[in-house]
């Protein structure tokens, strides 16, 4: 898991789990930078937590990063539960404190593999909902993921090592918590060993997937022309395989994620042969001529830019860019709640000070979010960050010799990332003009 990390990015809550995980890193060596979020859900309680983990780090000298986040206010503004909100800003944090080389590490544990299978198979799911957590994934590692709760709770009290509960998790309110306070000790009840079982399952489970979606992908690389993908070879797919290829497709076309009835019809389409289905976000999958495309629906025109004016630019749908200049120096000096509530937003202002413009967004846009060593089209990254489809058409976006450096939402770019050399920064915000 580890070959080739330059260094490790380790989600630190202050629970047992990732307790243990920071401390065997930082046990072994490896170039560690902690990385806490304070969601701010608990008051009191949530300031313990930080505290916690701020004492544990300057007592080992162990660089740690903080975050103060409002996850129930960007729960609201996205229309989504709590817990998604969280992990979206917990691990949009993380990616941000990476360089090409780094790799973040989280503390799921067997006991959380288990828990994630058993609400996976009671909200119905397919092979891929029953591998559960992966091991890896892109540059995410899980090092705990062998091990139960109970064992790393046992490596806490061998290194007599701090660690604070979360009462929360006692709530039998929350549906995870009724799995692993009630079912799962039912279970061992039959089984002791059956965190045990679930991750040998897993494994099973994640070497068929992982050979399944492999010939998936083959075929949709086989399939593919420069408007779309040929139906006769799609069509003559295993089930199996041909589900995972137009959930690749879907994926590949910027879609959303398809559901289980839209993978059906799409498949019933295939068999037709022509005609056309609602693919979600206002597209549409059509087949026509032996071929199946991408139907986008008409939109408003976004072909304008506007030359990037400091400290104001406003564009002619009537809003307000504004960008404030800061030395290093003053950068440094705010305090690092605010520093970390600006981290989307703040960039190299030498980027950006020549020649750049601000413009509405284009089919065929990419994109290189900061830290994350991927680029990705600007449909993937909405789709990605939530972002809903009503809002996706206004976008506002910062190019600079044809590479885009911010987009509003979404954040700063790979190439204008604030670095070690950095000396000027340019903070960008938004703002809705009334006239």
């Amino acid at each position: 898991m580890l070959t080739g990390a330059e260094r490790v990015v380790a989600g630190f809550s202050g629970g047992a789990d990732s307790m243990a995980l920071v401390h065997f890193l930082w046990q072994a060596g490896i170039p560690l930078l902690a990385a806490h979020v304070n969601h701010g859900l608990r008051g009191k309680a949530s300031d313990a937590d930080e505290e916690c983990v701020r004492r544990f780090c300057a007592e080992r000298q162990i660089p740690l990063r903080v975050l103060h986040a409002d996850a129930a206010k960007a729960a609201a503004e996205r229309r989504e539960g709590i817990e998604a909100a969280g992990r979206r800003i917990r691990y949009g944090f993380f990616e941000s404190l990476c360089g090409p080389g780094d790799k973040i590490a989280t503390a799921h544990t067997l006991s959380d593999q288990a828990e994630t299978v058993l609400l996976h198979l009671v909200r119905g799911t397919g092979t891929k909902g029953l591998c559960g957590i992966p091991p890896m994934r892109g540059r995410v590692i899980r090092p705990l993921i062998g091990l139960t709760r109970e064992q790393v709770e046992e490596y806490c009290a061998r290194y007599a090592l701090p660690f604070v509960t979360d009462a929360s998790n006692f709530s039998r309110e929350y549906v995870r918590n009724r799995v692993r306070l009630d079912v799962i000790p039912a279970l061992k009840e039959m089984n002791p060993s059956f965190e045990q079982a679930v991750g040998r399952m897993t494994h099973l489970l994640a070497e068929d997937e992982d050979c399944l979606s492999s010939l998936a992908a083959q075929a949709v690389r086989e399939a593919r022309t420069p408007d779309g993908w040929r139906i006769a070879p799609l069509s003559g797919l295993p089930r199996p395989i041909l589900s995972r290829a137009l959930r690749q497709i879907a994926e590949e076309a910027g879609l959303p994620a398809l559901t289980r009835e839209r993978t059906e019809a799409a498949m019933r389409l295939l068999g037709a042969g022509s005609g056309k289905i609602d693919a979600g976000g206002g597209q549409f999958l059509a087949a026509e001529s032996g071929v199946l495309r991408v139907v986008l629906p008409p939109k408003r025109k976004n072909d304008w830019s506007v030359p990037l004016r400091v400290p104001k630019t406003l564009t002619p749908e009537g809003r307000e860019v504004i960008i404030r200049t800061l030395t290093r120096a003053e950068y440094e000096k705010l305090p690092a709640k605010i520093r970390n509530l600006l981290f989307h937003n703040a960039l190299d202002y030498d980027t950006i000070k020549n020649n750049s413009i601000i413009r509405g967004r284009r089919p065929g846009d990419s994109f290189s979010p900061a830290g994350r060593g991927v680029t990705k089209s600007l449909k993937k990254l909405m789709n990605e960050e939530k972002i809903p489809v009503s809002g996706r058409g206004g976008l506002l976006l910062l190019e600079n010799s044809g590479q885009i450096l911010w987009i509003e939402s979404i954040g700063v770019a790979e190439q204008a990332r604030i670095r070690p050399d950095t000396g000027q920064i340019a903070y960008i915000s938004v703002k809705e003009c009334n006239s």
